[in-house]
């Protein structure tokens, strides 16, 4: 639930097609009318067989166990892979916490709603018995296993018998719901193997396509020699001759009622109830009268879809990317082509933490974290382009506007050959949504995307180094792999009694690394860090990594409590943050450090770094919501200023002046935003930066207190060991 409101989960597949965005516009309308946010999951491509290459898209159907959503309809009929089918299946079944409307499907335990296909054709053949007086019909329907198929033919059948029509099974044609099925019947009829009836029913609107198409090329009429009717109206008659004639099954007033059914289940309010009947749309593919407000309606359709064809076409959306050296540019090139997007409201790019890592996931191995990062591309109201961190479970952060009942949001995939990137949410504030030509659009925003993650892979620059596999190719580190095996090998000779402890680092956090000009400091600090690791390696059974782009793990076995965790922690934290390159180039808010402690008899290294990930992202979108301060920058920078600066005289008057706020509206601010006074943030800088020379030179006490800003060395002794705990020799020792 978003600030009140519930939100409505709807699951389907191409959420472009026609069929879908019908059933689509009923859900929205309703919704909006309740003052729901609707929340819609869709894949692109939605294939019948399994392409390794897109099938990364369907992850986007994870986002089902999103907490976040109030109630769900699955649209199970637009899903073609019976595979994936059976993965959504799984999805709802785990929902048992939400109401859930399945639409298209009789789904056992479930409340299921679809039109009733089987009194629609007998609707549809009706029309070609009473009003034409045809008795010689065919039917061409579908796969012959598919139950759908045989609700055409039972319709058929019916009508036929009640007629006193002979039904001849013969006259059942089984085809594959596609044009070539009747491209293929057409030339039975032509070539003779099948003598042409009166009249030719067609299961959907494709395949009658597929034989209007191929009689107008061979030389038969209709509906002079045949008649030829549809089923489905998918909107694309102008592109074939003649007009067909098709019955329209309601879809929209099935997206209706599977709303209403929901509703009633989520709130308790009974819900007027919707007639989902059908109709016949007529063309000239039979000798009615022609529909001709239909007809207008849909070239105004077509025409709107040839302009957004043609902007896109002839757009140099794809160069200009192709330009882009960071995400930056990346987000202002596409902020400059929203508009071949039709009628949208807000578009919101959320990308996986680790995009722009070379380990993003694949089809069949999965490393993407669960942390998200948002960047505004455009908003329909004012807003930070600040990028901001959320765990995608959360569907999307506060930043994506939802100040307006019933705000409609479509999620879409991005993905490049088997590497599931993220994805783009689309918003509109009516029942609309994209159409067919937003793939080509969001083709190109992914291959720019993947274009933008190669110029700048590390790994490719520096893929003559010869490392093994189980070493980090940037620092020389451990990998994941290598720091696994140096563990196993250590707590295998381990006592029982020892402790494992794992320390993990999030470093360069809210920096955009994807600049090819920052490329060369991003190595420098990965060297850096990578240096400072080491530095603390030389106990025994120490041990450090990167198992992911700026991210590193810290690991020691032996016999040591929580406080050996906490120094080591406070020692690293030192290191890298008072490193020169780090600190020129990184906040202070950018570097985050969990640690966790387990004994060796019940460590074990996937549930620890699982336990350790989810601290981080705690942590990280904490941070992230900090910054939505409309003063941290200014405030960020001052403090940056101060860690960089110990040694100076701080004070908060001085530094307040310089806001031009009051003393008291300063201080408030400066604790509110990181926790801690102005005043305890002084001490606390120059104790860091002593605790950095500790570590880093053999000065004297004396002289490291003079360098921090004391004059009195005992007193610099005492504030210490208040801060840290430990004496500045017992900091110092690596013992």
């Amino acid at each position: 639930m978003y600030n009140d409101k519930l939100v409505i989960g709807i699951i389907t597949a191409s959420a472009c097609q026609s069929e879908q965005r019908q059933l689509l516009d009923g859900i929205i309308s309703q919704a909006q009318k309740a003052g729901a946010i609707t929340v819609i999951l869709s894949n692109i491509y939605n294939s019948s067989e399994y392409y390794a290459k897109i099938e990364i898209e369907n992850k986007i159907y994870e986002l089902i166990s999103s907490k976040k959503i109030d109630g769900l309809i699955l649209t199970a009929e637009s899903f073609l892979n019976d595979d994936l089918k059976s993965y959504i299946f799984k999805k709802i079944s785990s929902r048992n916490d939400i109401p859930v409307v399945i639409s298209g499907y009789n789904m056992p335990g479930y409340t299921c709603i679809n039109n009733d296909i089987h009194s629609d054709f007998e609707n549809l053949v009706k029309h070609l018995v009473e009003a034409h007086g045809f008795t010689d019909i065919d039917l061409l329907t579908g796969q012959k296993n598919v139950d759908t198929s045989h609700e055409r033919k039972e319709g058929y059948k019916k009508v036929l018998t009640s007629n006193g029509i002979p039904y001849d099974e013969s006259k059942v044609i089984y085809g594959d719901f596609w044009m070539s099925s009747g491209e293929a019947l057409a030339w039975e009829y032509i070539n003779g193997e099948r003598r042409l009836p009166q009249a030719i029913v067609c299961a959907n609107d494709y395949m009658a396509f597929g034989l209007l198409d191929t009689f107008l090329e061979n030389g038969i009429s209709v509906p002079d020699d045949v008649t030829v009717v549809g089923y489905e109206f998918i909107g694309e008659r102008f592109y074939h001759a003649p007009i067909l004639t098709t019955y329209q099954r309601n879809r929209r007033a099935v997206g209706k009622q599977a709303f209403n059914l929901l509703w009633e289940k989520m709130t308790g309010k009974t819900t007027e109830s919707v007639s989902i009947d059908g109709k016949i749309i007529y063309g000239s593919s039979c000798t009615c009268k022609i529909d001709n407000n239909m007809l207008s309606r849909e070239l105004q359709a077509i025409r709107r879809e040839q302009y957004y064809s043609q902007l896109n076409l002839v757009g140099n959306f794809e160069q200009e990317l192709t330009l882009c050296r960071s995400i930056s540019d990346y987000i202002r090139i596409l902020q400059q082509f929203t508009y071949l997007i039709r009628d949208i409201n807000g578009v919101h790019l959320c990308l996986y933490e680790n995009w722009c890592s070379s380990d993003l996931s694949t089809s069949s191995d999965n490393n993407n974290s669960d942390t998200m990062i948002y960047y505004r591309v455009i908003t329909r109201y004012p807003s930070s382009d600040e990028p901001v961190f959320f765990n995608k479970y959360e569907l999307f952060p506060d930043e994506v506007s939802i100040e307006i009942n019933g705000t409609v949001f479509y999620l879409c995939p991005i993905f490049f050959s088997g590497r599931d990137i993220g994805y783009f949410i689309l918003q509109y504030d009516k029942p609309d949504g994209y159409d067919i030509i937003f793939r080509d659009w969001i083709k190109i925003a992914a291959s720019a995307l993947e274009s933008l993650r190669m110029r700048n892979d590390i790994t490719t620059l520096l893929e003559s180094r010869n490392l093994s596999e189980h070493h980090d190719s940037v620092t020389g580190l451990y990998n994941e792999t290598g720091l696994k095996n140096e563990l196993i090998r250590t707590l295998n000779a381990a006592s029982p009694e020892d402790n494992v402890s794992m320390i993990v680092i999030r470093s360069e956090l809210f920096t955009d690394n994807t600049s090819l000009d920052r490329q060369s400091t991003s190595v420098r600090i990965d060297m850096e860090i990578a240096e400072n690791l080491k530095s603390e390696t030389l106990r025994k059974d120490t041990f450090c990594a990167k198992i992911a782009d700026k991210l590193y793990l810290f690991c020691s076995v032996g016999s040591f409590d929580e406080k050996y965790e906490q120094l080591v922690c406070d020692r690293l934290s030192t290191l890298i943050s008072h490193s020169p390159i780090y600190s020129e180039n990184c906040s202070t808010d950018s570097l985050v450090v969990c640690s966790l402690t387990t004994s060796v008899s019940e460590f074990n290294f996937s549930s620890v770094l699982k336990s350790l990930r989810e601290s981080l992202n705690e942590q990280i979108s904490r941070l992230s919501d900090i910054r939505k301060h409309q003063n941290y920058s200014d405030y960020l920078r001052l403090r940056n200023e101060l860690y960089l600066n110990p040694q100076k005289e701080w004070n908060a008057q001085t530094s307040c002046r310089d806001f031009r706020l009051s003393y008291g509206h300063f201080r408030a601010t400066y604790k509110e935003l990181f926790d801690i006074s102005f005043h305890q943030d002084v001490i606390r800088s120059r104790i860091s930066y002593a605790k950095y020379l500790l570590l880093t030179t053999a000065l004297s006490l004396t002289s490291i207190a003079y360098k921090c800003g004391y004059e009195d060395e005992k007193y610099f002794m005492r504030q210490f060991r208040q801060l840290s705990g430990v004496t500045p020799n017992a900091f110092r020792s690596k013992e």
